[in-house]
């Protein structure tokens, strides 16, 4: 059995998954109307949902040979993270700034840039597991996809953010950073299962 794609789906595990990015997202909705800056709070705090949801993701990727259920829901909180991550650009393009072309200049070419390639190779992570056969996915493609977003997050978190943002990059980074030196350690053998 594969576990480059996700099978035998559940209903707790649909549940589990969708619970979480369902109140994320009504807490990234709701929250910001008690504040201020509406438009800046709904875009901060998608960004901290979609870290949220990233870190069972990575995390459970790394040993989703320990089983099925494991894979599933390494594939269930990478695609909810980015159904976020999706809701954040949004917000960030067209509400917080005046397009894609205003992104860029607001942000700058490395920072967009970076953002926008992660968007691309997301979405079409995220296409390529739920549309195509088990036969036809790329573990390297989902390594890429993966070690990108960690990468982007875990640099714009500590590095170009501060306060409690950061203190939730730094426990994104350790958390993952950990996760992969125990899964280097031990390496999780994949269940063998009979049929």
């Amino acid at each position: 059995m594969t576990r480059d794609k996700p099978t035998a789906l559940t209903l707790a595990q649909i549940t589990i998954v969708n619970l979480s990015a369902g109140l994320l997202i009504i807490w990234c909705m709701i929250a910001p109307e008690l504040d201020g800056d509406l438009e800046m709070g709904r875009t901060k705090l998608t960004i901290w949902a979609t870290t949220f949801l990233l870190i069972p993701a990575l995390g459970l990727w790394l040993i989703r040979t320990a089983g099925q259920t494991v894979a599933n829901l390494a594939y269930l909180f990478w695609t909810g993270a980015w159904v976020l991550f999706v809701l954040h650009a949004y917000w960030a393009i067209f509400i917080i700034f005046d397009g894609v072309a205003d992104t860029f200049v607001q942000q700058g070419t490395l920072i967009a840039g970076g953002n926008f390639l992660l968007l691309g190779v997301w979405t079409l992570d995220v296409l390529m597991i739920w549309l195509l056969p088990a036969r036809m996915q790329s573990f390297w493609f989902q390594l890429i996809a993966r070690l990108l977003a960690f990468l982007i997050f875990a640099l714009t978190l500590v590095i170009l953010r501060g306060g409690a943002i950061q203190i939730l990059g730094f426990v994104f980074a350790g958390a993952l950073v950990g996760a992969a030196l125990v899964r280097a350690i031990v390496q999780v053998p994949a269940k063998v299962t009979e049929t």
